[in-house]
């Protein structure tokens, strides 16, 4: 195995302060506090909407804690290339530009979200933004599946694939990570590590150094990062960008971060040890992030009360823009259970092409 599939160094930013290894402006670092609170705003609207019995069905999942990851992979990302979201998708749909409004009325279940109020797996297609289907990993495969379409057209666009620590021991997480590999695919494998698989601290289910240990032996290059650092973060999906936009196949990042909520709204999270929510209240990304611009001269503490209040301005705008929202007719039920054949018929564009090592692969069923 070549140099280049070995696991990097780590990249953890010691307590207390980090280095700037991401060019940002000043206002672009702004405008990455400011969306890290609108993601951290819209969860909490939602959680209080369902514990207030105002919206039903699944429990809402929140990243609180995990804003940095959304906001830092977004930075780098470009028109054309996608992501795929977990069940805590709500901070990819923010961090990529999607209107507030109109995810908080498909959280809603109403007519005028994203997808008619049909799913609360929010997906954009025109914005690249892919939510995922009931079954944990099984968004990674079908961001494998974009990331070969994206080579087979001979575009430069880029798929991210996030999943959790709990997820990195699914078998298709694996399967996808070999096939990645072996047709060096333009993909990015993002693990958010977030410590905890639903009630299982993640030490226990992920054995050795880290999870993205496991890459080189997928045949890629694995990275550890400081999930709580949005520059950090940025630097790194950066490279691992480039480098699958050069050709150079996928990457897998592993995000250290910490999940401050439970893995569903109404957990109390009895399950922790004392003093270890404490703990990670202490690393809250949003407080650290704004600590540091307030260190650097990018804010002063009255900015920062500025765009806290303009958030919740606007998530209670967006809040009440769900309510007035009708809910979808019940005939819609039926709509959008299959897409529409492609012009020409589903036999036409079956051409294949020859995979790395002389395979085939390719076609419609790709």
């Amino acid at each position: 195995m070549d140099n280049d599939t070995q696991a990097r160094t780590e990249r953890l930013s010691p307590d207390g302060g980090v280095a700037d290894r991401f060019a940002a402006s000043a206002a672009e670092k702004r405008t990455m506090l400011e969306d890290m609170v609108r993601i951290r705003r819209l969860e909490e609207a939602w959680a209080d909407a369902y514990l207030d019995g105002e919206v039903e069905g699944l429990p809402p999942s929140l990243s609180t804690g995990q804003e940095a990851v959304y906001v830092g992979t977004n930075a780098v990302l470009s028109d054309g290339d996608c992501q795929f979201t977990t069940h805590r998708g709500q901070g990819p749909q923010v961090a990529a530009g999607l209107d507030p409004d109109r995810i908080l009325a498909e959280l809603y279940m109403r007519a005028d979200g994203y997808n008619g109020g049909k799913s609360y797996h929010v997906t954009d297609a025109d914005r690249g933004v892919i939510g995922m289907g009931g079954i944990i990993g099984a968004q990674v495969p079908v961001a494998a599946g974009k990331a070969l379409g994206q080579q087979l057209r001979g575009t430069d666009r880029v798929s991210v694939a996030y999943f959790g620590d709990g997820a990195s021991n699914e078998g298709a997480v694996q399967e996808a990570a070999v096939l990645a590999a072996m047709w060096d695919l333009p993909l990015v494998f993002l693990c958010e590590n977030n410590e905890y698989n639903i009630s299982q601290p993640a030490s226990h289910a992920v054995q050795g150094s880290s999870v993205a240990a496991r890459a080189p032996g997928y045949g890629m290059p694995g990275e550890v990062v400081d999930g709580c650092d949005p520059l950090a973060v940025a630097e790194t999906v950066a490279e691992a960008v480039e480098r699958a936009r050069a050709g150079h196949g996928p990457t897998f990042v592993e995000a250290r971060t910490v999940r401050i909520a439970g893995h569903l709204a109404h957990d109390p999270q009895r399950y922790r040890p004392e003093g270890e929510l404490a703990d990670a209240r202490a690393r809250d990304p949003i407080d650290r992030f704004r600590r540091r611009l307030e260190a650097e001269g990018v804010i002063d503490e009255g900015e920062f009360e500025e765009i806290e209040s303009g958030v919740e301005t606007e998530i209670a705008e967006a809040v009440a823009f769900a309510r007035e929202s009708p809910f979808p007719d019940p005939q819609e039920a039926y709509e959008d259970c299959w897409a529409d054949p492609p012009a020409g018929g589903a036999g036409d564009g079956g051409d294949t092409r020859e995979g790395k090592g002389g395979g085939e692969r390719g076609g419609d069923g790709a």
